[in-house]
């Protein structure tokens, strides 16, 4: 099971190298070069086991997407890479947690199990991302204030309801 797991770790990093190198390639070679540094480089957590590289692969990606953004770079590729990127990232870490477990009684479920969530998580996150993106609502200057005071509200009660729970 972790031979597969590690399939889809280097299936999900090549995703993001791929996806944000596409999206970089028509303004500039170097910053499509440098997305394959990075990914190059998170790949060798597969054989090395250093989840740190993994976790400032995933930051340098994200930064590299946000920019990308700034740049206006097309979304569409930005988006699934960084997805993509959290996915690797996530089972980056999951991986090396099997792995670091002494005993391994149920591997399989639990894996299975966990990659459905991710699958769930991803892909509901990618579609809300879309959504959003592609969405345009116009709203004046009062609604704005409604809807900030709301947020507001409904923070402060989500903080406190935490906070009593944590008391408990």
């Amino acid at each position: 099971m972790i031979a597969r797991l590690r399939v889809l770790v280097a299936l999900s990093i090549g995703a993001v190298t791929l996806c944000l190198g596409a999206a970089f390639i028509s303004t500039s070679w170097y910053t499509s070069l440098v997305m394959l540094g990075i990914g190059l480089l998170w790949l060798s957590v597969l054989r090395h086991g250093n989840g740190r590289v993994a976790d400032w692969g995933l930051f340098f990606f994200v930064m590299a997407a946000v920019w990308g953004g700034l740049q206006g770079v097309g979304w569409g590729w930005l988006l699934t890479g960084v997805t993509a990127g959290l996915v690797g990232w996530d089972l980056t870490h999951y991986l090396a947690h099997l792995q670091a477990a002494a005993e391994r009684q149920g591997e399989g479920e639990l894996v299975h199990r966990h990659l459905l969530r991710v699958a769930g998580v991803a892909g509901g996150g990618w579609l809300l991302a879309v959504l959003t993106l592609a969405a345009s609502i116009r709203i004046n200057y009062i609604w704005a204030i409604v809807l900030a005071g709301l947020a507001v509200i409904l923070l402060t009660r989500a903080v406190r309801a935490l906070r009593s729970r944590s008391a408990e």
